[in-house]
């Protein structure tokens, strides 16, 4: 479907893509571009360039990048300065404008203080809180969210946080997170037998060698940060008469030769395929895979699994995890173990892998959670539905400000 028209009846909002335009975001920039109540004119980073080159994220395809305005940056250390985006508030051009919420980008300070002098209306977008804060930490983050109009947000956990700490409710919108459109999860239905979270073996669809082994499918980038040796520690603590599932590994990062080793070290099966970003091969290799496992922060990688009818086993407390953490519900859509425990992972595992049945109920639940909110279409009309909620409430309390207005002579 075509981009809508460009219409001046539809109020106009300046939307950065945050964190990059990456390949994620395509669906959902898409969505909104699309939208027939909302005109929105994208401005993002189009990679992650702060990155070493093993850890960068793919852009979005060029059909995509060619509708946003690319936007450079400057760094030192934490500290960014994206350029354009106080000029573009000044410039009064549009009725909203919708900005990347970190608290350590100095030019959106600078552009919510612009917008206060110039009497424009900021959201700000982003994950909000992804656990408790205190100390100069949190007076900070609330400072900065003060100078906005409103938030958008990932989770309801954020909102929750939010409004203990004393945010307006009325200012906090949660509008989740998105990586796959609804109509490439649908071909998931179509092409693939299982959607459903059924074991390979279930199905029919053994390995020709007949390894009939329990597979499970990791997928995040490669670095320090995600602790991928865990699994390898949960699965050497498997008892010896034990089968030992195969592993998927999906992703790539500085981590890669020696986590292939330490594997390997370990009498373990990997298969590290490396970054994958084709929908149709992401859907044959989790159809391939009993469940999932996110070691470390958990984020989209969750509903990437669920998205594809697959349960998630993941950490319960990671500080590091994303608010996508939250489609996660224990016993429901996966499992969760104890944050850095092999062993606890090791219990959670062999527990889940022995009770197919659980693990088609949890996959068929993770699906519907994720169609129900984490599509890039459920995505793009919450942010609508945010946005428009916003200029509504702005609209009314600018009519009442003039109605309690006395009268001139």
């Amino acid at each position: 479907m075509p981009a809508a028209s460009r219409s001046a009846d539809r109020p106009r909002v300046h939307f950065v893509v945050q964190p990059t335009v990456s390949h994620y975001r395509g669906p959902l920039l898409r969505r909104l571009l699309e939208s027939r109540r909302l005109e929105f004119d994208l401005v993002g980073r189009f990679r992650n360039s702060e990155g070493a080159s093993a850890d960068r994220i793919e852009s979005a395809d060029a059909s995509v990048l060619a509708e946003v305005t690319p936007m450079d940056f400057v760094s030192c250390g934490e500290l960014w300065w994206e350029k354009g985006q106080v000029g573009a508030v000044l410039s009064g051009r549009h009725d909203v404008y919708v900005l990347a919420g970190r608290i350590y980008t100095l030019s959106a300070w600078a552009a919510l203080l612009a917008a206060r002098a110039r009497g424009a209306r900021v959201l700000l977008w982003g994950h909000g809180w992804k656990r408790p804060e205190s100390g100069v930490k949190r007076r900070l983050r609330l400072a900065f969210y003060a100078l906005s109009d409103g938030l958008l947000v990932y989770g309801d956990r954020a909102r929750e946080l939010g409004t203990a700490y004393g945010v307006d409710a009325e200012k906090i919108a949660v509008v989740y997170n998105s990586i796959y459109s609804a109509d490439q999860l649908e071909a998931t239905d179509a092409d693939v037998p299982r959607s459903t979270g059924a074991s390979r073996a279930e199905e029919g669809r053994r390995d020709p060698t007949g390894d009939e082994r329990p597979t499970l499918i990791y997928s995040s980038r490669l670095t320090t940060r995600h602790r991928l040796d865990t699994l390898v520690e949960a699965l050497e603590q498997l008892p010896e008469d034990a089968v030992r599932p195969r592993v998927i590994v999906v992703g790539d990062g500085v981590e890669r030769p020696r986590l292939e080793r330490r594997f390997a070290d370990a009498g373990l099966e990997a298969d590290f395929l490396g970054a994958v970003y084709d929908v149709d091969r992401l859907r044959a290799l989790y159809a391939a895979a009993d469940a999932a496992v996110c070691i470390g922060g958990a984020g989209l990688n969750v509903t990437q699994a669920l998205g594809f009818g697959v349960p998630v086993v993941a950490e319960d407390a990671h500080p590091d995890s994303s608010p996508e953490i939250e489609a996660v519900v224990d016993g429901e859509t996966g499992r969760l173990y104890r944050s850095g425990d092999p062993a606890s992972l090791q219990e959670v595992l062999a527990e889940m892998l022995a009770d197919p049945p659980a693990m088609r109920r949890m996959g068929a639940a993770g699906r519907a959670v994720v169609e129900e909110r984490y599509t890039a279409e459920a995505h793009a009309e919450a942010l609508e539905e945010a946005i428009l909620g916003f200029l509504r409430r702005w609209d009314r309390r600018g009519r009442r400000r003039r109605s309690m207005k006395p009268a001139t002579s």
